[in-house]
This record gives C-alpha cells, sequence and structure tokens, in this order.
C-alpha cells in the first residue's frame, strides 16, 4: 500500500527519474544499509553475531521464496 501524497510521489517519481544508474544504485544501496540498521537495532540484546545474522536472513529473505525453499537455502548458508 503506498500512503505518500500523490503530489508528493510525483515530485519524488521526477527527482528519481533525472538520478543516473550510479546514483540509483547508491540510493538502493543506502536503503539497505538503513533497512539492516533498523532490524539488528530491534533484534533481542544479548545474540552472537551469527544468530544476529540470521535473524536479519529470516527477516529480510523469508517472503521471497516457498517456505520449504527458504528452510533449505537458510539450512545452506548457515549449515544447521
Amino acid at each position: 500500500m503506498n500512503d505518500t501524497n500523490p503530489e508528493t510521489q510525483r515530485k519524488l517519481e521526477e527527482l528519481y527519474s533525472k538520478l543516473t544508474p550510479e546514483e540509483r544504485f547508491g540510493k538502493m544501496l543506502s536503503l539497505c544499509r538503513t533497512v539492516r540498521e533498523i532490524i539488528i537495532s530491534q533484534l533481542p540484546a544479548g545474540l552472537s553475531e551469527t544468530e544476529k545474522r540470521k535473524r536479519l536472513f529470516e527477516i529480510y529473505y523469508s517472503q521471497d521464496f516457498t517456505k520449504e525453499d527458504f528452510e533449505k537455502l537458510k539450512e545452506r548458508i548457515f549449515k544447521e
């Protein structure tokens, strides 16, 4: 759902269309870093680095695969 004001959305799309591919990619990377920081900041304290990575992976990617495929992928990555 997009709850952005239509006029604001139009202006953002206009600004975005003027960016070079490199600038767009840089903005995407910045957004990904921000999302990662938000997710990590909400994880319980005291998790190991491996557990943080695993939880981040689950939150970030679990909706991109079927449950079965995701579990197989997670097992391969984290050697569970």
